[in-house]
C-alpha cells in the first residue's frame, strides 16, 4: 500500500510515536528530544518529538535533512494558531497590538512565551 505523506499536513499533531502509526518509516537520527524518521516509499522526512505526556507531541515535514535540527519554534507558532484560530481582540501584553488567540488573552508569540503549546 502506497504511502500518503504527500497528503498529510506539513505539521501535525502525534500521539505516541510515528512508529507506532508508521511502523515501516526507517529511524534516521536522534537529537534534542526529536527523531528524525524517513518514509520508505516516498522518502519523506520527518521531525518527530519524542513522547512525552505533559507537552504536545508534533510531527513536522522536512524539506532536507540539514534542517532537521534547527529550530522548529516557528512551525510550533504556526501548530498554535491553526488549533486556536485568532481573535478579534488585541493582545493584553503590554505595548503588543497582535491579535489575540481564541480563549486566551495574548497573541501568539506571547502566548508561547509562557509556555503554552496547544
Amino acid at each position: 500500500m502506497p504511502c500518503n505523506c504527500k497528503d498529510l499536513a506539513r505539521i501535525i499533531r502525534v500521539n505516541g510515536t510515528l512508529q507506532q502509526l508508521y511502523p515501516d518509516f526507517k529511524h534516521v537520527a536522534t537529537g534534542a528530544w526529536k527523531a528524525l524518521v524517513q518514509c520508505p516509499d516516498c522518502g519523506q522526512l520527518w521531525s518527530v518529538d519524542e513522547w512525552d505526556k505533559y507537552q504536545t507531541q508534533l510531527a513536522i515535514k522536512l524539506e532536507a535533512v540539514e534542517t532537521w535540527s534547527q529550530s522548529d519554534e516557528t512551525h510550533r507558532k504556526a501548530f498554535l494558531m491553526q488549533s486556536r484560530g485568532l481573535s478579534t481582540q488585541r493582545c493584553m501584553w503590554n505595548g503588543c497590538g497582535e491579535a489575540q488567540l481564541n480563549n486566551s488573552a495574548y497573541c501568539v508569540d506571547h502566548l508561547y512565551a509562557v509556555g503554552v503549546r496547544e
